[in-house]
């Protein structure tokens, strides 16, 4: 497994430094937690299947089954959840630099490969040394390490930019829909899902999900993808999408989140197939578990993730972030004699996670300087 410090040993050693920091005095007891819960994916995906059944659920796409939730604790709660959603997309790139391994054999070194609040701290100002996002430095005076200063999408650019991850961001800057509402980012993230495993987040093109429906299938399905997940930011909070599911009977689409600041069902971690009630009520989803049987409520659960977007509850204005790659030295190129050229004339290439070898692609070092403007495409 690649570790994320190694990752920046790659690109720079002072930036190795300012990941790892001083492993000689520990963060203090204060500090936010850094553990991350595994396999939640999955869970996920037996609830939907569930609710499949039950003919609450026409479709649902997950991302892949590597993504990590981190939960905010009493040390961050309210300012730290743009840094837990980092966490969860760096716990993505962790899962995609081996062959693929079992949940259990990830599980027990991924928490030490994501780096604390405190670290993701020090890598933004480093960032910010180094050119990343000037303007957003200067709103936020240059320093964040030690503070419960908010930071949001172009600080998670500038974060993940500068560790080598490959960003693109859609800027939702205003209603696309009736009464507030944004079908323009449901029918962006939906064709997200949709895509080939390595098509990166790009505008949709209809703002109707009903559209891509009709090309991508409208067929009964839980889809278990490849996909990276979504940084999702708007006023005041984001989250981390790790899917989408499409309701029967139009009754709407909800996103499918990992969100820092949701309470999480202690059943959910450990939940078990055979301990999911099959049956359905007009009740079902008020309570944990269903009297009938004594069994759990898939549509109480569901409630962890799922999240309307609708009238009343939707924000003005919407950001997401995708990832699609992970900038490192070709360290095997070789000259046309057969000697390993010099690294300091080495271009850095965009390595493709080697479970993904369909998302190689070139960043030249114009793309890599570029890297540091933060740069959106708006939608509509």
């Amino acid at each position: 497994m690649v570790h994320i410090r190694d990752m920046a040993e790659h690109m720079d050693m002072h930036l190795a430094e300012q990941i790892q920091g001083d492993h000689s005095a520990k963060d203090p007891p204060t500090s936010p937690s850094n553990m991350g819960v595994s396999g939640l994916i999955d869970k996920a995906r037996v609830l939907l299947e569930t609710s499949l059944a039950q003919g609450v659920t026409q479709q649902a796409f997950l991302a892949d089954p590597s993504v990590m939730f981190f939960q905010s604790d009493k040390t961050d709660r309210g300012w730290g959840c743009g840094y837990r959603n980092i966490q969860m997309m760096l716990s993505y790139v962790v899962g995609q630099t081996e062959p693929a391994a079992t949940t259990a054999s990830t599980s027990a070194t991924a928490d030490n490969n994501i780096p604390t609040i405190p670290e993701l701290q020090r890598q933004l100002e480093y960032a910010w040394t180094t050119g990343f996002d000037e303007q957003g430095a200067g709103q936020l005076g240059h320093k964040v390490k030690d503070t419960q200063k908010w930071i949001g999408t172009t600080e998670a650019w500038s974060v993940l930019s500068s560790l080598g991850v490959r960003c693109s961001i859609l800027d939702f800057h205003m209603p696309s829909g009736p009464n507030g509402t944004h079908p323009a980012m449901f029918a962006a993230v939906y064709n997200y899902f949709c895509s080939p495993d390595w098509s990166p987040l790009s505008a949709p093109w209809s703002i109707r999900v009903d559209d891509l429906q009709r090309q991508n299938g409208n067929d009964s399905r839980i889809v278990q993808t490849a996909k990276p997940p979504l940084y999702m930011q708007h006023q005041g909070h984001s989250r981390t999408i790790v899917g989408i599911e499409i309701l029967k009977e139009d009754r709407g689409m909800n996103l499918l989140v990992f969100d820092p600041g949701r309470w999480l069902h202690n059943a959910i971690p450990t939940l078990k197939r055979e301990a999911i009630s099959q049956s359905f009520s007009p009740s079902s989803g008020s309570k944990a578990v269903v009297a009938a049987d004594k069994k759990l409520d898939a549509q109480y659960l569901l409630k962890a993730f799922r999240l309307q977007v609708v009238s009343g509850v939707a924000k003005t204005q919407y950001q997401l972030l995708g990832i699609s790659g992970l900038y490192n030295e070709d360290k095997d190129h070789a000259t046309e004699s057969g000697s390993k050229p010099d690294s300091s004339h080495r271009s850095p290439s965009l390595q493709l996670f080697s479970r993904h070898t369909s998302l190689s692609v070139g960043w030249t070092e114009e793309e890599h300087e570029n890297s540091k403007s933060v740069t959106s495409t708006r939608v509509p």
